[in-house]
């Protein structure tokens, strides 16, 4: 685990490797093999399993334990079964699915109508970096932690991640997918902010078990960046506010 630097480092870390990233990719062009960017993902995947695993493990951590007994892990276990019930019948998955396929309908709808083709260029690579960068959970996940306090780990695999795409869409749509890089900066940084204001007011307990829950979908994440198989990432994330709903409720008997 990285140590923590200051709240807010793991966001500028990871729009500074889409700055960079999407410069790199304006200079070599396409010279970075689509092989190359599969083995990195494969490689980084495995890591967000070792943290993943690291964190999920929290459930037998003091703070949870003091507030309810052995009953953590059951606590986190259930409020990710509830939690991934809730995402399936909001279908977080396919609306965030959808929110993808409206946005590339909006951008071949501008690229028929539009302005020059330079101009759509432009705002096509612009877009479809904000929402590959936007969308992934890792970037939520690492946002809250080290808004929390946890340290930037997870936003610098991230960052690894957002550089090596930022690479191969500048290298095709050229530097307007470095602007996005300004989006990436709102949006993490206000799920920072968030993590930190839960962080000073949830007692330990309840972000412990928040910690243990975000672990377990991270494991969750690795595992279907690998390919092995895909998993309801998406779906299980209202277990982020179940689990320490429950630490609350189950700690005042």
């Amino acid at each position: 685990m990285i140590p923590q630097i200051f709240i807010g480092a793991g966001t500028l870390i990871n729009v500074s490797s889409i700055i960079v990233g999407s410069a790199i990719g304006l200079l070599i062009g396409q010279r970075l093999s689509q092989g190359s960017r599969q083995a990195i993902t494969t490689v980084l995947s495995l890591v967000v399993i070792v943290i993943g695993v690291e964190a999920g493990m929290d459930f037998s951590d003091a703070a949870l334990t003091g507030a309810v007994g052995g009953f953590g892990m059951v606590i986190v276990m259930l409020a990710l079964v509830a939690g991934t019930l809730i995402g399936r019948a909001l279908r977080l998955e396919e609306r965030l699915d959808r929110l993808g396929r409206w946005g590339r309908r909006t951008i071949m709808r501008m690229r028929r109508r539009g302005p020059a083709h330079g101009e759509k260029d432009d705002l096509e690579g612009f877009v479809t970096a904000v929402l590959i960068f936007c969308v992934g959970p890792l970037g939520l996940l690492g946002a809250l932690q080290d808004g929390l306090g946890n340290g930037p780990s997870q936003l610098c695999i991230n960052a690894v991640l957002d550089g090596f795409t930022s690479i191969a869409l500048a290298s095709s749509f050229g530097a307007s997918v470095m602007g996005s890089a300004a989006v990436q900066l709102v949006y993490l940084g206000t799920i920072t902010l968030i993590g930190h204001l839960i962080g000073g007011v949830l007692p330990g307990a309840e972000i412990t078990a928040l910690n243990s829950a975000g672990g377990i979908i991270l494991l969750s994440l690795g595992f279907t960046m690998t390919g092995i198989r895909k998993l309801p990432v998406v779906e299980m994330l209202p277990a982020l506010v179940l689990a320490p709903a429950a630490v609350w409720v189950v700690s005042l008997f």
